[in-house]
């Protein structure tokens, strides 16, 4: 007898036409879809149906179940979700002809994350700064302070692409083309990275060594590294580094790159809230106030988002 190939999805003729469908239509991200429909079909088969016919106790246990830590990704997920679901709809597949994924508003959903999980995601400066110095490598230290401080860009980029003459007193000019200004901490660990020519091992037993080559950045490369590679390449070393330096700290499971660079977002609002002299909630509401936010972390903020997710930390 051959083999029987094991199907990736439930119902996977029906999502694998779906998927097509809106490949050739929307721009998104590489198997995004694919990740989400194999991460249903356990409880697809658990209450044997597709998941564009779960009722709304069941879409709210399918979350809960998921152990979620993140509000936009959870977001994120339940409009693919519901997309799919009116997709079902027009094809004539659903049962009573409701989408109950539309019914989930930012609200609802907020009660579907591991709260337990959530809280842990965001750290404090002095959390940070003790990990740092916990760190035996300066070029594990830029990233890690360098993320919580506002560096960051597609692919890492203004990590991997920070030069020594970028910097002028405590301001950065980034490869991107923004200025932001750095702590003194930073600066110091930055100098480090100049000087330093060896890395040391934070996996396994920590006892290896390899030496560092200076290619004028201040993210030094190892000797066999290629340099004819794209800038995402490049940034999923930077990606990579990340990844190391949680698991090191054995916090990988619930933190990411983006709770790092949030949780250096609340702390700036905290102490610039200080310093005016204003509540957290009230430097949220002014848009000049923010703006220092966003151009400190060259993003848009939206002050009713981020205040429902965090408000509990301002």
């Amino acid at each position: 007898m051959g083999n029987i190939k094991k199907a990736r999805f439930f119902n996977e003729i029906r999502k694998c036409q779906y998927i097509k469908e809106k490949n050739e239509k929307v721009i998104i991200s590489d198997y995004y879809l694919e990740r989400r429909f194999k991460q249903t079909v356990k409880y697809e088969n658990e209450l044997k149906k597709d998941i564009s016919n779960f009722t709304y106790d069941e879409i709210i246990n399918f979350y809960k179940r998921l152990n979620s830590t993140s509000l936009d990704s959870l977001f994120v997920m339940n409009s693919h979700f519901t997309m799919y679901t009116d997709w079902c709809i027009q094809k004539g597949l659903i049962r009573d002809n409701k989408n109950y994924f539309s019914e989930l508003k930012r609200e609802i959903l907020k009660e579907c994350l591991n709260k337990d999980l959530a809280k842990k995601r965001i750290v404090t400066r002095g959390i940070v700064l003790k990990w740092v110095n916990e760190l035996p490598n300066p070029k594990d230290q830029f990233i890690l302070l360098g993320l919580f401080e506002g560096l960051k860009g597609k692919d890492f980029c203004e990590l991997s692409q920070l030069r020594q003459g970028d910097i002028s007193g405590n301001v950065a000019t980034l490869c991107t083309g923004r200025k932001i200004k750095l702590s003194a901490t930073l600066l110091k660990i930055i100098n480090d990275c100049i000087t330093e020519d060896r890395y040391y091992s934070i996996s396994g037993r920590g006892v290896k060594t390899m030496p560092l080559v200076d290619r004028g950045f201040i993210v030094k490369d190892y000797p066999n590294a290629r340099t004819d590679v794209s800038e995402f390449q490049v940034g999923r070393k930077i990606y990579t580094g990340i990844s190391r330096i949680l698991k090191y700290f054995d916090v990988l499971d619930y933190m990411s790159a983006y709770s790092i660079a949030d949780s250096g977002k609340i702390h700036m609002i905290k102490e610039r809230s200080k310093i005016i002299g204003i509540s957290a909630r009230d430097f949220l509401k002014d848009e000049n106030h923010i703006k220092e936010i966003e151009m400190q972390y060259g993003i848009r903020i939206s002050r009713s988002v981020f205040y429902m997710k965090y408000k509990e930390y301002l």
